[in-house]
């Protein structure tokens, strides 16, 4: 299929939800008991901080192929969507395949607990419209469509083992709950796969009924149902598309300490529900004012993939973790079984080493709070009251870190050797701490500081990197907004984007860094931006107050270029007095704003 045909299905997909335009829906649709519950309710959610994700279903089968032809996207569960397949044709093929032979629920459930999961979130159906979930359903039960939409094998109920399981384990449960159907033809989708040969007209309020029941379902004939997982809203189909009033209305009194994600509304940041949802992507700078998880995947797809080799590390597997963690969210983990019910041995193995990881240093992820500071050069920081955990990802060859506080130092330890105290010392108003020589295990190491009072952040400064250069990105930017520049971060569709100033079209908004460097001489300044239509202008960087100007190019390309802006010289003198002090300013815009800038560089030169 080609990248033409794919986007103009996606385009489809969107377009024909529905035609009716939907208000702006108050917060839990004007439901106070939700707003008057959520602190107590979202409580455990906030000391878990590590969830796992399942995408489990009839795709799986398919693996990301169809017909022998491999479809690269990286949502295999959407194979459905990719290979344009009728749903009775989707059906016959999966079914028989979809054997669950090796599925044993108890050693998933030991495998999240092992890694220092503390709650799953479990597909109880996708948007092919079939369900893990033993649905009473008449049309689950039986449908002219496809037959009817259960998948567990006869006398057993996939969904229900995997709650029992993870509920023995100890881990909150779950259910994602697609709010799309691909099958049911009174969905807003309805016949976008399958021939409507009646001229049959939708009929969306027994679609909205058929959500409302299974729903039901969910809340009410397991053993629990601690989150609520729908998805996938637009503008004209999100709130009462869905009917979401009477179901939230039902829904709290049936479950009544149960959270609800944001995703019965459009936007994955969107501030209705318990939580935001941002998927394949950390937020530069959190959520502020907001609690969320971010949903990350192993390799790229969410469900199962024969072809999808493009497996994480672990240490990229950590730093998504961490980095999450550090700015407020928790991290949900996905795992994609097979169609036998195994779950790949690339996961399980990613899973073994998290949890020997999480084994010495779970203290620094349950119940942390955000880093009290912006980008470290080292790591990232989560804390307690009195307590600063260190990631430390680059370990500088000094073997000491620079912590940007003021406070008194009562003690500094590794958190795998608490007995062993570090050294500090009070340097410019910050704490630099020396590293042990050790390392503990794989994964950043762990250091904890114990400090006096009330935590006092102190201005923070960029550090040379070891072959003298220096690197100011967005993310160790201070940011000076009056009228709109913003840190603009990876999505899901783009996780890879590196985190830019964007939205720059205002003179007063400026950036800048502070710089801590004794290396003197002339430096070659660079420049890191990706050239966009309709963007372009001068910028000034100002080194120290020495001035560079540079234009902006702009391009149809998107692809970042690094520029040279010009060399510049400091002297021993200026560094022994004020430091390094960078700023980036906007001289003059053209066209909407100025291209989205990713940082400076700062090169010496022989």
């Amino acid at each position: 299929m080609t990248k033409k045909l794919i986007l103009g299905l996606v385009v489809c997909l969107v377009i024909n939800f529905s035609s009716h335009a939907q208000s702006k829906s108050e917060p839990y649709e004007g439901l106070k008991e939700w707003q008057d519950t959520k602190e107590q309710r979202i409580e455990w959610f906030n000391e878990a901080r590590f969830g796992m994700f399942i995408h489990w279903g009839l795709y799986a089968a398919a693996g990301g192929l169809w017909n022998g032809e491999v479809y690269p996207q990286h949502y295999s569960e959407w194979i459905q969507a990719w290979a344009k397949v009728p749903s009775k044709e989707y059906s016959e093929v999966l079914k028989p395949q979809f054997t669950v032979e090796n599925f044993d629920a108890n050693y998933w459930a030991e495998v999240a607990k092992d890694a220092g999961m503390r709650y799953v979130i479990i597909t109880s159906r996708h948007h092919d419209g079939f369900s893990l979930f033993n649905s009473e359903e008449p049309f689950a039960l039986h449908n002219d469509v496809t037959g009817g939409t259960n998948i567990s094998p006869k006398g057993r109920d996939l969904y229900g083992e995997l709650v029992s399981a993870f509920k023995s384990q100890g881990l909150k449960v779950g259910a994602y709950y697609s709010l799309l159907d691909w099958q049911h033809p009174d969905s807003y989708e309805g016949f976008q796969f399958n021939e409507n040969k009646k001229g049959y007209t939708p009929n969306h309020q027994i679609y909205k009924q058929y959500l409302y029941n299974q729903i039901k379902e969910l809340a009410l004939n397991y053993e629990t149902l601690d989150v609520l997982w729908p998805d996938f809203s637009r503008k004209d189909s999100e709130g009462e598309a869905w009917g979401t009033r009477e179901i939230l209305k039902d829904l709290i009194k049936w479950r009544p300490n149960i959270l609800v994600n944001n995703r019965f509304w459009n936007g994955l940041e969107n501030k209705n529900g318990d939580l935001g949802t941002p998927e394949k992507y950390v937020p530069p700078t959190g959520l502020p004012g907001m609690y969320w998880e971010a949903s990350h995947t192993m390799n790229e797809s969410y469900g199962y993939s024969k072809h999808d080799k493009n497996w994480k590390s672990f240490d990229k597997i950590m730093e998504l973790f961490v980095e999450t963690v550090s700015k407020g969210g928790n991290f949900l983990l996905n795992v994609g079984p097979d169609e036998k019910g195994e779950l790949p041995q690339p996961a399980i193995e990613i899973l073994e080493q998290v949890g020997k990881w999480m084994a010495v240093n779970s203290e620094s992820i349950y119940g942390t709070s955000a880093s009290p500071f912006y980008g470290l050069d080292w790591g990232y920081c989560t804390q307690k009251p009195g307590k600063l955990f260190l990631h430390v990802f680059e370990s500088p060859k000094s073997g000491v870190i620079t912590v940007p506080i003021t406070n008194e130092v009562k003690n500094a330890y590794p958190l795998a050797e608490t007995e062993f105290s570090l050294a500090t010392q009070r340097v410019e108003g910050s704490v630099e701490l020396s590293l042990s020589e050790k390392r503990y295990h794989q994964g950043p190491q762990l250091y904890v500081i114990e400090y006096i009072g009330e935590l006092e952040v102190s201005e923070q400064k960029v550090a040379s990197k070891e072959d003298g250069s220096i690197v100011l990105t967005a993310d160790n930017a201070k940011v000076s907004s009056s009228n709109g520049i913003y840190i603009k971060g990876a999505s899901h569709n783009y996780p890879d984007k590196p985190n830019c100033i964007a939205g720059w079209s205002n003179k007063e908004d400026y950036v800048s860094w502070n710089i801590n460097s004794n290396r003197p001489g002339t430096y070659k300044v660079l420049i890191n931006y990706i050239p966009e239509e309709n963007k372009s202008g001068q910028v000034e960087v100002l080194v120290n107050e020495k001035p560079l100007r540079y234009q902006l190019s702009s391009s149809s390309t998107n692809k970042m270029v690094e520029a040279e802006v010009g060399n510049v010289e400091l002297t021993q003198a200026e560094l022994g007095s004020t430091g390094i002090h960078v700023a980036l300013k906007l001289h003059q815009v053209q066209g909407d704003e100025l291209p989205e800038i990713q940082g400076v560089r700062l090169v010496p030169q022989k």
